[in-house]
């Protein structure tokens, strides 16, 4: 992650707070703004209306046990129908008994909707909900106030198509209620996934589903492209949708989006060429998602890409990092990624990037002080080996320089905290060396000074008496062992190496340009 140069989020759950309520919408032609609003609703309008919310759902859907407050789990855009439903007065587990479903065909990022079929009052009815734009292409008549049914007209689908996209404009998810009725239960093979059923439907309504924007992630957005990162959204919603939450938090500024089906349709010599610009991909399926990280990767890029879903599986094996939602996520998109993010926000996966670089940044340290310790131990070894002047550094004492050092040195620069002046440079991708020229500088310079100190205490010595130059009283080390005495030169010139190398501690916190050394830290 701190070498992640692009990440491709989700919507829902991830930028959004995943909390999600119906605020609006059209049922059989009335417009609303509030439930009260729905009162007035003809009885046969309201009872399809509730049948539309409550038995066309997925079986995970529960309700809270007794004596708990009334709370669903499941998905969240049914936990939001159903929560709309009760308000309208329904009772989802009486109806849920009343009416068990007959065929189910379930949602799929391809169809984009799900149908159920109950048997109501000696009639078979298919019930349909999905995408908006997807379920109107469906619908052949609508749901009149007075609860009859006519044929749509241009007018009438204008109307529709206009509040899609008055709807959509506003950020809110647009799902539209349809259904049909038969005389008697169909005949459907098993492996049909409602082709040639979910037809001439009648449309009872749309409803707009409102998902807040979780409030942190316009400033996480922001730090991501303040440390060079490209955040992408890649979501199923309506293109008016996405590109309304994606100006809310930053993503989209001015880049360009696209649908799902126009860019499948692109060739990778096309995708090459838009993906520096293309900041939205909506309407977008698992494959679209898959083939924009490997389109990403194939560029040089290093990808983080978020996913929830079971389909998000193979985005998130083929991306550098895949980062799968701890709350939302199903098992196997967690078994597919490399990080699981516990409370499903953006904010936390900027953290990971601060944290990766930190943690790389520390790397970076200690090799740096490592290196010029080995640097600076080896050459001075060898010199004072192959001279007159003897071992300074004895093989006990290299050990006990590589003992504390290391252990010092691994405590001092390996656990310093990730600040948020780590988001102030731009990411450092592939191409990034684990020990750069500015390093290799400081090695080199550090390693040429601290020589240079320990060479003129080690060979400023008088020849003809032995006396060293710098220190009065003391005699040379290779003197005073072939007299048996300890060697009070050789002690200095050790001494001398460890307190460069506590000073050089210091100096390794820093492995970029910036000179000062001690500086207040940001969490």
């Amino acid at each position: 992650m701190g070498g992640a140069t692009n990440i491709c989020s989700d919507k829902t759950g991830t930028l959004t707070e995943n909390k999600m309520t119906v605020v609006e919408g059209v049922i059989a032609s009335n417009e609303f703004r509030a439930v009260n609003e729905l009162e007035t609703l003809d009885t046969g309008v309201s009872r399809l209306l509730i049948q539309s919310t409550t038995l066309n759902i997925e079986e995970a859907t529960i309700i809270r046990p007794p004596g708990k407050p009334m709370e669903f789990i499941g998905n969240v855009t049914e936990c939001a129908l159903l929560i709309f439903s009760e308000k309208l007065g329904a009772n989802y587990k009486e109806l849920q008994e009343t009416y068990p479903p007959i065929k189910k065909w379930g949602f799929t990022s391809h169809r984009k909707k799900m149908s159920s079929v109950i048997k109501v009052d000696g009639t078979v009815r298919l019930l349909c909900k999905g995408a908006a734009e997807m379920v109107l292409q469906k619908c052949e008549y609508t749901l009149n106030p007075d609860g009859t049914v006519s044929p749509f007209t241009s007018a009438t689908v204008k109307h529709y198509q206009d509040k899609v996209s008055e709807i959509a404009a506003k950020g809110l998810r647009c799902i539209c209620l349809a259904y049909r009725d038969f005389n008697d239960v169909p005949e459907w093979d098993e492996n049909y996934d409602g082709i040639g059923f979910e037809e001439k439907l009648v449309c009872v309504g749309i409803v707009g589903i409102e998902d807040p924007l979780r409030p942190e992630v316009p400033h996480s957005v922001a730090l991501c492209r303040r440390a060079g990162i490209t955040v992408r959204m890649v979501t199923g919603d309506n293109i008016l949708t996405a590109c309304k939450i994606a100006r809310d938090c930053g993503i989209l500024t001015s880049g360009d989006f696209m649908e799902g089906p126009d860019f499948s349709n692109k060739t990778d010599e096309e995708i090459d060429e838009i993906l520096p610009r293309l900041q939205v991909l909506a309407r977008s399926t698992p494959a679209d998602k898959f083939r924009l990280v490997t389109c990403l990767r194939a560029n040089g890029e290093v990808v983080a890409v978020t996913g929830d879903g079971t389909n998000d599986a193979p985005a998130l094996s083929a991306a550098d990092v895949g980062l799968a939602m701890g709350i939302a996520g199903t098992q196997v998109a967690k078994q597919a990624a490399d990080i699981i993010i516990l409370d499903d926000n953006f904010a936390s996966i900027v953290k990971s990037v601060m944290w990766g670089r930190c943690v790389y940044d520390n790397i970076r340290k200690f090799l740096q002080f490592q290196l010029t310790v080995n640097v600076v131990a080896l050459i001075v070894a060898f010199i004072g080996a192959v001279t007159d002047y003897g071992t300074p550094l004895t093989a006990i004492q290299l050990l006990w320089v590589n003992l504390i050092m290391d252990t010092m040195a691994a405590l001092a620069l390996g656990t310093e905290k990730p600040t948020l002046r780590l988001l102030n440079r731009k990411p450092y991708g592939k191409s990034g060396k684990l020990i750069t020229w500015i390093m290799w500088r400081n090695i080199l310079g550090h390693g040429l000074f601290q020589t240079g100190i320990l060479f003129a205490i080690l060979f400023a010595i008088n020849n003809e008496t032995g006396a060293s130059l710098l220190f009065p009283g003391v005699y040379s080390g290779k003197a005073q062992m072939e007299i048996d005495q300890p060697s009070v030169h050789y002690t200095m010139v050790f001494n001398t190496f460890v307190l460069l190398q506590v000073f050089n501690e210091i100096n390794s916190r820093k492995v970029n340009l910036r000179i000062l050394l001690f500086s207040l830290k940001i969490h």
